[in-house]
């Protein structure tokens, strides 16, 4: 017994001989538990309650834990159906969301073309009466510019009339362009021949 001592004393003291280190070191880092160590903790489990009792001896821990309390056929149907329900919600969500973006940039587009057409507009309006005022200080082709310029006129006054129909003033400048065209044509008031569709 002495010499247990002492060796317990050498350890403690770590003042071990080389063999001893030897042997030491030869010793396994980890060691895998035997088969028997894990059907006696298998069993103690199951003697908790945490484990429902094996149909048979062929039964190992897969079978355990399919039938443990908290696994039910059930359960998967309701993961798989919550997945499609997910997965479903996400493919509407992105459709909605690109619809949307895609109708807001639509509608920029539009917004920024109707900008662009009325700046090309009032650039030709511009360029109408610089052109009006350019064949006035030439003081030549008076008949021909003033029918090229009041068919341009009334090509607009039309257009007008036909974007906003309610507008009376444009209605009225339309109609006394036509008047107009109508004594240069050499038609009276009220004599024209309309033809009704």
């Amino acid at each position: 017994m002495d010499e247990n001592n002492d060796r317990a004393e050498t350890m403690d003291n770590h003042d071990l001989t080389p063999e001893e280190k030897m042997a030491l070191q030869r010793l396994p880092r980890e060691a895998e538990p035997s088969r028997i160590l894990e059907e006696r903790v298998v069993q103690s489990l199951r003697e908790g309650g945490f484990l429902e009792p094996s149909a048979g001896p062929e039964s190992g821990t897969r079978r355990a834990v399919r039938g443990s309390s908290w696994y039910r056929p059930w359960m998967a149907a309701a993961s798989v159906a919550a997945s499609v329900v997910l997965f479903a919600s996400g493919v509407v969500l992105g459709q909605w969301m690109g619809a949307r973006s895609t109708t807001q940039a639509f509608i920029q587009v539009r917004d920024q073309d109707a900008t662009q057409l009325a700046l090309r507009i009032q650039e030709a309006g511009s360029a109408y009466v610089s052109a009006l005022a350019a064949l006035g200080e030439l003081g030549v082709g008076g008949d021909e510019g003033r029918e090229v310029a009041l068919g341009a006129l009334y090509g607009a006054a039309n257009e007008l009339a036909r974007m906003s129909p309610e507008d009376a003033d444009v209605l009225r400048v339309l109609q006394i362009l036509e008047d107009r065209r109508d004594r240069d044509d050499g038609w009276e008031a009220g004599e024209r021949n309309v033809v009704w569709f």
